[in-house]
């Protein structure tokens, strides 16, 4: 286990029971991921749970929200399920946010190492742009509260119509104001008729909340125990 103090405090890095990683937030008081596999529940609950791999196969422009970059448990999986497509769309945007600049930044240098990516700052709105050399994924990153962040990234044109979200913030009891009808209302706006949302929580207001902002809620298996 490893541990760096960021602009929200202290986190520590865990190795959950697939050998990969998750991060431990002192702020939020919790680890981003299932200790039983951070990189297992990915794959199961966003890359398959939004059905990625025939998105790629049939596509010719696919649009990914992640909500809540962290250690970039969502990027490096999707990267690796684009790799291993038999097909690869000619345009694919992701975007993230992340609400502790440090963190970003310690993942980028930790985990992607390869890459290359620069800062932006346009109209209050700060961010980082990465880019991978071998295949054509564009990759945004914004600094900040995402309440806030991403309809002033609407404003600015820098966000597509989405495909797939991955709904992958903190527990809705540390991190409530991602998980409200607002923010599930926002997310709606963004995305096109066939956008698929899934998200780890099966919790009825989690469903409630869904459904009055106008999403259909589904149930499906659960990763693990869930």
């Amino acid at each position: 286990m490893s541990e760096f103090r960021g602009n929200l405090g202290l986190y520590k890095v865990i190795k959950t029971e697939d050998n990969s990683e998750t991060l431990y937030s002192e702020f939020f008081d919790e680890a981003c991921h299932n200790l039983s596999g951070a990189y297992d529940e990915t794959i199961h609950n966003y890359i398959n749970g939004c059905d990625i791999p025939d998105k790629l196969n049939q596509l010719n422009s696919l649009s990914i929200f992640d909500v809540g970059f962290g250690l970039g448990v969502g990027l490096k999986a999707l990267i690796d399920t684009i790799h291993k497509s038999n097909r690869i769309p000619s345009d694919i945007f992701y975007f993230s946010v992340e609400l502790d600049e440090s963190l970003f930044l310690w993942s980028v240098s930790n985990y992607f190492t390869s890459f290359k990516f620069e800062k932006f700052e346009l109209s209050n709105l700060r961010g980082y742009k990465l880019k991978i050399e071998d295949i054509n994924l564009t990759i945004c990153v914004f600094i900040g509260d995402a309440r806030l962040t991403v309809p002033k990234a609407v404003e600015l044109d820098l966000v597509r119509p989405l495909n797939a979200i991955f709904q992958d913030a903190f527990s809705p009891k540390k991190n409530p104001t991602l998980w409200s009808v607002e923010w599930f209302t926002l997310l709606k706006s963004l995305s096109n008729k066939e956008v698929k949302l899934t998200t780890y929580s099966s919790s009825i207001s989690i469903r409630k909340s869904l459904i009055v902002s106008g999403w259909e809620v589904e149930n499906l298996k659960g990763f693990g125990q869930k």
